[in-house]
């Protein structure tokens, strides 16, 4: 059967949930009403995973706030924001360096002939090339006002080489592509990663999955991702599905002045932040020292 929903509560009864049910630590409580009229009461409760008494899962342990919890919600949102950069760097990499190979093998327009690339369908059954085409149409037809596509509709009579058509994409609708490219193609992008064609796959999509995770503003600390990705013998022993591992990745694609800039930043919301714990993202204890060298 299914169980009725929660009732909705004030912010006072919500306080007082938080302290009679869970056991959180509240001292203010004018403070404790700002932090729930900021911050969702549902969102807040996601910091606290972790937090718990192995033996009552239902209450914190002793000594944990409210405003304990706050501090991770607002560590989670500075950490999202220094990775940002990161990702955008590397998606705007990656999507130029795959409209110049598709260009330059192809010509302007090869990008919409499917005999230039591998027939795949994607997890529901559904024909990549088609769906990503669709897409494309559908953005074409969504963004018709921007300047640059306005031109395109009324000076070439809607046809877009792939060098502008590439700006419409999603990050996502980059990563497809990729994935459907000829052996060749995609051999021939991995090579100025210095990467194997199927593990530059895996990293995209890792680094697609952080990027929405940031860009909707979900919790990133203390997550599992759904993408392990590949690392080189240097740094297998840090494997995983938390965020370190994604963390070396960007490292590995990024410029040394921005990494370098990012560590820095990273650093210094660890300091900023102590209740912020690093193995909760899967960081081992010489992490700085790993970033850095």
């Amino acid at each position: 059967m299914e169980r009725p929903l929660k009732e909705a509560k004030s912010y006072e009864e919500q306080i007082n949930n938080l302290i009679e049910v869970h056991g959180l630590l509240v001292l203010d409580r004018t403070s404790a009403k700002e932090i729930l009229s900021t911050v969702n009461y549902y969102r807040l409760s996601a910091f606290g995973i972790g937090l718990m008494q192995k033996e009552n899962p239902e209450k914190y342990k002793p000594g944990i706030s409210i405003e304990h919890i706050y501090n991770l919600y607002q560590f989670d949102s500075c950490l999202r924001n220094i990775i940002t950069p990161l990702i955008e760097y590397v998606e705007i990499s990656f999507r130029t360096k795959l409209a110049y190979q598709l260009a330059m093998t192809y010509g302007a327009e090869g990008y919409i002939d499917s005999t230039n690339f591998r027939s795949k369908k994607d997890k529901e059954g559904n024909d990549i090339f088609a769906r990503v085409s669709r897409q494309l149409n559908d953005e074409i037809n969504r963004q018709n006002k921007l300047p640059f596509v306005k031109h395109h509709i009324d000076t070439y009579g809607g046809h877009f080489p792939i060098w502008v058509a590439i700006e419409l994409f999603s990050f996502g609708m980059v990563c497809s592509l990729y994935s459907i490219c000829s052996n060749q193609d995609r051999k021939k992008i991995a090579t100025e990663y210095r990467i194997d064609p199927k593990h530059l796959s895996g990293w995209m999509i890792a680094l697609l999955e952080l990027r929405n995770m940031c860009a909707h503003y979900n919790r990133i600390y203390n997550m599992y991702f759904k993408q392990t990705v590949f690392l080189p013998a240097e740094y297998q022993q840090y494997q995983g599905n938390k965020l370190f591992p994604i963390l070396l990745v960007l490292k590995m694609l990024v410029k040394e002045s921005m990494w370098n800039i990012f560590v820095k930043n990273l650093h210094d919301l660890f300091a900023r932040f102590p209740e912020a714990k690093p193995g909760f993202m899967g960081f081992p204890k010489n992490w700085h020292e790993i970033m850095i060298n």
